[in-house]
């Protein structure tokens, strides 16, 4: 398995999704070696949790000079940053001594982990057959972010470049793997779309847990009517959204039910969402150990997102906890129509606090909508199904 990552803890989609693909595939006895080239240096300090899945484990850190230059290289040959991004020869010379191993030899099959873990999939591959989950696809992503007014300018930049690459570069990968995968099925339509057979790309969405313990409300946690977005929120779809929330949305809100109180829960914030934390009615929170306690206790959880990409794994939990969701359409593109029909979806301003106000102050009729939206994922959305479908594209592969 090869991961742009560390997959612990598993809080954000893509941990999440490897963490249970490994405890699933760990559990029907397969053997597991795990290579990961990640660009989070605190993530190294996670190893030792996953030894006890993994055969072995390599892992190396992607400095920010290292992707500087892998950048400036992406820009020279003329290909896309995304996958320029994770280069690095010294994992490029531990794969090759792999390979030539006698536990490279005995590999079965590749399961790379996103797009940017193409080049390495193959490189120096002995004719092991590789499964690519691309999880979200990047050409729609970067479609979105490009044309998303409310984004930095160099995001919508790096997006403009991207775009123009990843039409050819993600499906030619694609088409390279025995098969592809992605979290949702409107990122695989857009694969097809491009010239992808549908034989060659196969829907694997992230389940949903909800065995975690919560104990009650975290210390400190605010009086009156919390609306609760949790995720990282320094990956750029949630800054975006949770700024143009705060400076479009919440106004509104706030006028119609003056006791409410937003709190933004999780990640690694940058300076322009921690300037807007004012410790009574805005409160962000950065990184914490469970989002669960926060949505539990809050009246509503938002998802509002302008662009996005795959599956949403805060709108599932929050469905799946029994709290009111109200969120875009971008955040439940993923979502078949009995799923949408459980969420509040709306995407300009006026309609987003409409659709909020309306949870807040008819809250018994949103909690028995909530309870069938906890109902639809339980039936619908369990790891172990992730996982079934996942093994059996492995073995296909083998096949």
């Amino acid at each position: 398995m090869l991961t742009p990552l560390v997959p612990y803890p598993p809080h954000d989609g893509d941990k999440l999704r490897l963490y249970y693909f490994l405890k699933y595939l760990k559990s029907r006895g397969h053997k597991i070696d795990l290579f990961c080239l990640s660009r989070v240096k605190d993530d190294l300090e996670q190893v030792d949790q996953l030894r006890p899945l993994c055969r072995s484990i390599y892992v190396e850190h992607i400095t920010n000079w290292d992707l500087f230059f892998n950048l400036i290289g992406g820009v020279l040959t003329g290909g896309s940053l995304n996958v320029a991004s994770h280069f690095s020869p010294k994992h490029r010379d531990e794969l090759q001594t792999y390979w030539a191993s006698k536990a490279g030899q005995a590999v079965d099959v590749v399961l790379a982990h996103r797009l940017r873990m193409a080049p390495a999939a193959f490189r120096n591959n002995p004719g092991k057959p590789v499964v690519l989950d691309l999880t979200d696809s990047l050409i729609s992503y970067t479609g979105q972010l490009k044309k998303q007014s409310g984004a930095p300018f160099l995001r919508r930049l790096a997006a403009w470049w991207d775009f123009w690459f990843l039409r050819k570069d993600e499906v030619m990968w694609s088409k390279r793997a025995v098969q592809a995968i992605t979290i949702a099925q409107p990122d695989a339509d857009v694969l097809t779309s491009h010239g992808l057979a549908k034989d060659k790309i196969t829907v694997v969405p992230n389940g949903v847990d909800l065995s975690a313990k919560v104990k009650g409300k975290p210390a400190g946690y605010p009086k009156g009517k919390v609306v609760c977005f949790v995720g990282n929120m320094g990956y750029a779809p949630n800054e975006e959204g949770a700024l143009w929330f705060i400076r479009s949305v919440w106004p509104r809100v706030k006028k119609a039910v003056p006791d409410a109180v937003l709190m933004a829960v999780g990640g690694t914030p940058r300076k322009v969402l921690w300037e807007y934390h004012n410790g009574t009615d805005v409160l962000v929170t950065g990184w914490v150990p469970q989002v669960e306690p926060y949505l539990i206790g809050a009246s509503v959880s938002i998802a509002p997102l302008r662009f996005a990409g795959g599956m949403q794994n805060k709108v599932a939990l929050s469905l799946g906890l029994g709290v009111p969701v109200v969120a875009t359409s971008a955040a439940t593109g993923w979502l078949p129509d009995a799923g949408k029909s459980l969420v509040w979806v709306a995407d300009d301003a006026d309609a987003f606090a409409a659709k909020i106000v309306e949870v807040l102050k008819n809250p018994k009729k949103a909690r028995t909508q909530a309870v069938k939206g906890k109902k639809f994922v339980m039936k619908n959305y369990p790891w172990k199904t992730a996982g079934q479908k996942l093994e059996k594209i492995l073995k296909q592969a083998i096949g």
